[in-house]
């Protein structure tokens, strides 16, 4: 899975004006019609810009269920007809003109966030109110939005454009001959600037950045920092705006996947301990998508102000079988895989909170509940008021996380300790360590697996899940998984297109590459 040599780069802004090919995809010309003469001059105007950030991938949340969900096994069609569009995906058959494909608001935002890295501290001169300490917050939260955009990216997508710099006017590339050239844009033509795009050499490039980066904004982010100097806060801005202790959580994230688990280990330890995060209990974990305070179960989410800007997703949408909400039912639970995912293999009990809260039956439908219930009975959202936050990471991440790092570094009690308390704050009986066998490594595995698939379940984790264990296994886990899905006749074709990981990546018109 190469990507093109190629070195460069550009910015997403200029892309979007000068490649006329690729302009569905890098549609990031700010919509606001402010001069940027009359911008970037006080810390007001780096906020404004910094909530501008977030608010394009907050529109991208239905498509984060497709790609982490609808291609996995606890995802169906729920139409009798279904769309076809949709369907691709939950058939894993998604073709190069599918519109659902479209990456424009992931480059949108890491246009912006490029642009506000490189205003920061032209803006810091400017205002002497702003303190050190709040610039390196503004810059952190940037870069690490940023390397949040490209890890969806490097997931999903085989080739994608690296963008790192921001240039309105200027253009730097590496030349035939290894020279660094810096040229005004305006002097280049479309398809000089289309030659030059910007490819990453593999893969392993891009982890690289998104590792570095995390890093680098977990030192320069100070702990429990609240932006805008200490003001009360909405949810919104809580919990759908980067932290120091979401800083270390990523970067544990990423170290897992990076084989790195002694590092992933230690990243969660901050989060852990961080006391303005918590677990919670199981009667309150339904809250961080009912409730306007988000609970503090969130790290990072993407929120919506639906009493203040009617703001909303589609994620109604997508899951509601409700006509006069708006749902189009484009997508329900796998039922048969589903119910098996939460009948406890450990215990007889029934009460776990996400069972009853993820997904329900109701009118003879089985429907994604999470999007759309107001409890875990049967109150829905009002009609068309798809306002429920889409959540990007969670504090069980960082038990989950470490649990896993630890069994992999052979701590078979300490994972064991993290798994359960997941469990048990989630409703589901303590595992007794004289009793289960908690160090069969591939049983833990099982498990823990298992609670990640129930603490994320429609959460657009699952199909990077199973990528993720069928690297560290060494064999293709992906497959079997997902094909399970499928009706006996189909079960055969599905599991051999997914058995080429090639396949695994949603595709990208190969004209834009051209």
């Amino acid at each position: 899975m190469k990507m093109k040599p190629i070195k460069l780069m550009i910015t997403a802004a200029l892309l979007s004006i000068c490649i006329i090919s690729c302009s569905d995809f890098f549609e990031v010309t700010p919509e606001s019609s402010i001069q940027e003469d009359d911008f970037y001059k006080t810390e007001a105007d780096l906020n404004a810009s910094a909530i501008g950030m977030y608010e394009s991938l907050a529109k991208e949340a239905h498509k984060f269920l497709l790609w982490g969900d609808a291609r996995a096994d606890l995802v169906t069609t729920g139409q009798l007809e279904p769309d076809p569009y949709i369907n691709e995906f939950v058939v894993n058959n998604v073709s190069t003109n599918n519109p659902y494909t479209s990456y424009a608001g992931i480059y949108r935002t890491i246009a912006r966030c490029n642009r506000q890295m490189e205003k920061v501290y032209d803006v810091h001169k400017l205002d002497k109110n702003i303190t050190d300490r709040d610039a390196g917050a503004f810059y952190a939260e940037a870069l690490l939005l940023r390397a949040i955009c490209y890890y969806q990216l490097v997931r999903t997508f085989d080739e994608f454009p690296l963008i790192t710099s921001d240039y309105a006017e200027q253009i730097r590339y590496v030349n035939a001959v290894g020279d660094t050239i810096t040229e005004s844009t305006l002097s280049l033509t479309p398809g000089q600037i289309e030659s030059i795009l910007s490819m990453p050499a593999d893969k392993q490039e891009v982890w690289t950045l998104i590792f570095s980066d995390a890093q680098t904004a977990l030192g320069l982010l100070p702990i429990n920092y609240r932006w805008n100097g200490g003001a009360s806060l909405s949810s919104k801005e809580r919990y759908g705006r980067v932290s120091q202790v979401l800083a270390a959580l990523f970067a544990g994230e990423i170290a897992l996947w990076l084989g790195d688990y002694q590092s992933a280990s230690s990243f969660c330890d901050l989060p852990i301990r961080n006391t303005a995060y918590s677990l919670g209990v199981s009667g309150t974990w339904m809250n961080q998508f009912t409730s306007t305070s988000a609970a503090n179960h969130s790290m990072f989410l993407l929120g919506y102000e639906y009493n203040q800007g009617f703001e909303t997703n589609r994620l109604q949408e997508f899951t509601s079988s409700a006509r006069s909400d708006g749902g189009k039912y484009y997508l329900k639970p796998a039922t048969a895989i589903v119910d098996a995912l939460y009948t406890d293999n450990y215990s007889d009990t029934d009460a776990d909170i996400r069972e009853q809260f993820s997904y329900k039956v109701l009118d003879g439908d089985t429907v994604i509940w999470k999007y759309i219930g107001l409890d875990n009975v049967s109150s829905r959202r009002p009609p068309y008021q798809s306002n429920a936050s889409w959540p990007v990471l969670r504090s069980a991440d960082a038990y989950l996380i470490k649990a896993l790092a630890d069994l992999r570094l052979n701590n078979y009690s300490s994972a064991f300790n993290f798994v359960n308390q997941v469990r048990e704050a989630r409703g589901l009986v303590k595992l007794d360590n004289l009793t289960f066998p908690y160090t069969d490594k591939e049983l833990m595995e099982d498990m823990i697996f298992a609670e990640r698939a129930r603490e994320f379940a429609f959460e657009g984790r699952r199909w990077y899940d199973l990528m993720l264990r069928s690297q560290m296994n060494g064999r293709n886990m992906l497959a079997d998984v997902v094909a399970e899905k499928y009706s006996l006749e189909e079960r055969a074709t599905i599991k051999e297109r997914l058995e080429n990981e090639a396949n695994w990546y949603i595709p990208i018109d190969p004209k834009l590459w051209r």
